[in-house]
């Protein structure tokens, strides 16, 4: 399943505002670092390219959290920033999993083992 590297401008940590839960009045500001940095929902990187925006998940062995965090992502992106261009699902990851290559191919997503 070796892909040919995406060309486009990129960006990293890409934060996505969504609705928090409410928290509990007597947090202190530690607590709320602490829970945003738990919690908070951030693309590891989005690729610009010229025909679709790329939502990309990095992580170092594919899994069905990394399918589920693309997925998740996806949608997410496309509904806070309302793209033009059509949005397409990459997993770059260092070791591979080949009991996940079907549900890849269902869902159109793009694996890189690097």
């Amino acid at each position: 399943m070796k892909q040919v590297p995406i060309q486009g401008a990129r960006e990293y940590d890409v934060h996505l505002q969504v609705q928090e839960p409410e928290t509990p009045a007597w947090w202190t500001k530690k607590d709320l670092k602490m829970y945003h940095g738990l919690w908070d929902k951030r693309i590891d990187m989005v690729v610009h390219a010229v025909d679709a925006i790329w939502i990309m998940e990095i992580t170092p062995k594919l899994s069905k959290a990394a399918v589920g965090g693309c997925v998740a992502y996806g949608e997410l992106y496309e509904k806070e920033f309302k793209p033009s261009k059509k949005i397409k699902l990459g997993i770059i990851v260092e070791m591979d999993d080949p009991n996940y290559h079907s549900t890849l191919k269902k869902l159109d997503i793009k694996l890189w083992v690097v």
